[in-house]
């Protein structure tokens, strides 16, 4: 018996239907996508940043990773392409215990609040560190604000996946050592002060945004409040503060004196300058009026000079007038007296006898003598009294 044999269907060539899958499977996701999917549709919401994938590494279908920043509806071939999308809005991570949480129940930290879920995202426990000189200190609620880099989303998602891994997984690792590191560089004296902490905040968040660029987030704030210390270091700190408070009083009280005593002294210095030149105005006119008066007095004694002088070279003048004068009758009266002198010596020595006959004899009638021993030999008796000059008389 023969066996009836149907119509045969045409076979196709391999390489057909090898390039036929490719169109049948992107068909199959295609209406899976319709079906149970987004459709090939999504909306980059404000606070958003979103992250279209090539699904196929074909370069038709775009790069392999695109950072979507705009805001709006976002198309996409539905299991070619993929879109993720993550939250771009700052993030508040905070380090806090229970106790500190007990007064904030209910606040909102800029989209975190603490009656929601995401309190179990970004809350961890309390940051506690060990200081360079053993103590311990910590910081009840210490604030942590961050967010995605809208430019680098598609580093979050490579290395930490789509969604909230970035809040779980990378910030509670990286920035807890960061900040002990930094914080515990110091003593407990020096973390006390708010220079010294903040100090150390601005490194560690410097440090973090090193560590944390690779991964596409960045650190914008930490809020660090005064840290907590033992009972016994909370004294001696707050003591310590008083006495550098009370320092500061002094040093301001003794500033406030230094400027006291300089004002004081710039005033005495300044009235004493005053008198000085007071007294050197006086100085100055005393000085004025004694060159006057001493320009005066030159004046006068020049004057009193040139009238001296004048009336000396007169009487000078004169005398020398009368001398000349003088000397001219002085000079005739001798010649004269010569004639005289010289007719009496022409005489002879009987002009000598007259004389003596004139002048001497009349006055020997006054004289009376008595001879007291004979003298030894005769004498000339008109040398016993000499003859008296008669007044006017030659």
């Amino acid at each position: 018996m023969s066996e009836k044999k149907g119509p045969k269907l045409p076979r196709l060539p391999a390489g057909a239907a090898r390039r036929l899958i490719l169109p049948v499977l992107a068909v199959f996701v295609l209406l899976f996508e319709l079906l149970f999917g987004s459709g090939g549709c999504t909306e980059i919401r404000p606070g958003e940043v979103g992250v279209a994938y090539n699904n196929t590494g074909i370069p038709i279908f775009g790069d392999r990773a695109r950072t979507i920043v705009d805001q709006g509806v976002q198309t996409f071939i539905p299991g070619l392409q993929s879109i993720e999308k993550l939250e771009r809005r700052p993030q508040i991570l905070l380090m806090a215990d229970e106790k500190a949480l007990a007064s904030k129940r209910g606040a909102d930290y800029s989209g975190l609040s603490f009656s929601s879920d995401a309190e179990v995202t970004n809350r961890v426990r309390a940051l506690t560190v060990r200081a360079n000189d053993g103590s311990n200190f910590y910081f009840d609620v210490l604030e942590l604000h961050y967010q995605v880099i809208p430019k680098q989303a598609d580093k979050v998602v490579d290395t930490l996946g789509p969604g909230d891994n970035f809040k779980r997984e990378l910030l509670p690792i990286y920035t807890r050592g960061l900040l002990r590191d930094e914080f515990g560089r110091y003593s407990f004296l020096e973390i006390a002060n708010p220079t010294t902490y903040g100090t150390a905040t601005n490194d560690a968040r410097r440090r973090m945004n090193e560590e944390l660029e690779m991964f596409g987030v960045e650190v914008i704030q930490i809020i660090t409040p005064k840290p907590k210390f033992d009972a016994r270091v909370e004294t001696a700190i707050e003591e310590r503060q008083n006495a550098e408070q009370e320092i500061e009083v002094q040093a301001e009280k003794r500033r406030k004196l230094e400027q006291e005593s300089g004002l004081k002294v710039q005033s005495v210095e300044q009235d004493k300058n005053a008198e000085y030149q007071t007294l050197l105005a006086e100085l100055e006119a005393k000085k004025k009026e004694a060159e006057n008066k001493l320009i005066a007095a030159k004046r006068e004694a020049d004057k009193y000079f040139i009238e001296k002088q004048s009336t000396g070279q007169a009487h000078r003048d004169e005398k020398v007038t009368r001398a000349r004068a003088n000397e001219v009758a002085y000079r005739k009266q001798g010649e004269a007296l010569a004639a005289r002198i010289q007719a009496v010596g022409a005489q002879g020595t009987e002009v000598l006898n007259r004389v003596i006959a004139e002048k001497i004899f009349p006055q020997l009638t006054r004289i009376k003598a008595s001879p007291l021993m004979t003298p030894a030999a005769p004498f000339d008796i008109r040398y016993v009294n000499p003859p008296r000059k008669a007044s006017g008389g030659e």
